[in-house]
């Protein structure tokens, strides 16, 4: 309970930082945005090994595959959609749908394998 609260006490006082900074500052303000994000990061490190170590056992419970596939096209939906928040807070618009698309086209890519093995068995079905 405390690492939540912790983690949302951050947040708000982040929040409150770029907002005070993003007119007379915005570099600053962005740069506020950034370490809050990294040290938020670091605080639920340890949260999130746990649940990747779990992930890690459903993987091997469920053959494999399609399931690496899916947490492949997981990881770079979540990167992706920081990127591009992140190129739209420093006003770069046009880079942040250049990021958009990016990251679909790679999620796509990633996905392509397990598309092509549903695709082979609806065809063996049909």
């Amino acid at each position: 309970m405390s690492l939540s609260l912790s983690c949302l006490g951050i947040a708000v006082l982040a929040a409150v930082l770029y907002s005070l900074f993003q007119k007379s500052a915005p570099s600053f303000a962005l740069f506020v945005s950034i370490a809050a994000s990294l040290i938020l990061l670091v605080r639920v490190g340890a949260a999130a090994q746990t649940v990747l170590a779990g992930l890690a056992q459903v993987e091997q419970r469920a053959g494999g595959d399609a399931y690496g596939c899916l947490l492949r096209c997981t990881g770079i939906v979540l990167l992706t959609d920081y990127a591009r928040t992140l190129c739209e807070e420093s006003g770069a618009e046009a880079l942040a749908w250049c990021v958009s698309l990016a990251g679909r086209l790679l999620v796509l890519a990633a996905a392509w394998p397990l598309l092509e093995e549903i695709g082979q068995q609806i065809g063996s079905v049909l």
